[in-house]
């Protein structure tokens, strides 16, 4: 009986002790100090966690982006000089100079331009021809050229030519039939050759011209 007694009093104790062990909080007990690998599983299991998304890494540093090369579009591309339109075929030195837009010599409008050199007297190297793309050549650059050959005599071929060369509006046909002043030098404008193709009766306009360019040159026929 008595060690019945002594137990239920030490339950008794026991219980009233793990009472107020609970109720300051203690939930459990440790016996004797855990082994290292026991405490550090503990440790783990019990060291609270940040979520993976309250804390974002910073994305690495990307290399800064190269310059792009400059493009340098002038090296592949220069717009045409003016000088670069014109073409002077025949003798540079020649008193005559022809000047009119197209091919020059070439074609069957270059073939009916010699035969009316030809019925002047004279041959297509004795005379000169400054050609020049349809409107690509300044003012300036063909009347430079014209300046730089200093011929006595100059014969604008066409519309084109006669109004870059006078800057008149004016219609051809009140222009040509007498000579204007270029600069000091007898300027005489006629038909293109190309117009003459087309229209046969310009032709007789176109040589009347010639006729008073001949005599002006000393050679009337």
């Amino acid at each position: 009986m008595v060690e019945m007694d002594e137990r239920e009093t030490v339950l008794g104790s026991l219980k009233g002790y793990l009472a107020e062990l609970l109720e300051s909080g203690v939930d459990e007990l440790t016996f004797g100090e855990p082994v290292a690998g026991e405490r550090e599983k503990r440790a783990a299991v019990q060291a609270p966690t940040a979520p993976a998304e309250a804390f974002p890494q910073a994305p690495a540093p990307s290399a800064a982006p190269e310059p792009a090369a400059p493009v340098r579009a002038e090296a592949s591309y220069r717009p045409a000089a003016p000088e670069d339109s014109l073409r002077v075929e025949g003798d540079p030195r020649a008193r005559l100079l022809f000047v009119m837009h197209g091919s020059g010599f070439a074609g069957e409008a270059g073939e009916l331009l010699e035969k009316i050199v030809v019925a002047m007297g004279l041959g297509k190297e004795q005379v000169g021809l400054l050609s020049f793309d349809s409107g690509e050549a300044s003012r300036a650059a063909v009347a430079g050229r014209i300046a730089a050959l200093a011929p006595e005599v100059v014969v604008s071929m066409g519309e084109e030519a006669t109004a870059l060369l006078l800057q008149s509006e004016a219609p051809l046909q009140r222009l040509r039939g007498r000579f204007h002043d270029l600069s000091g030098i007898a300027l005489m404008p006629t038909h293109h050759p190309e117009a003459m193709l087309e229209n046969q009766g310009l032709k007789r306009d176109a040589w009347n011209d010639m006729q008073q360019v001949m005599g002006r040159l000393g050679q009337g026929r």
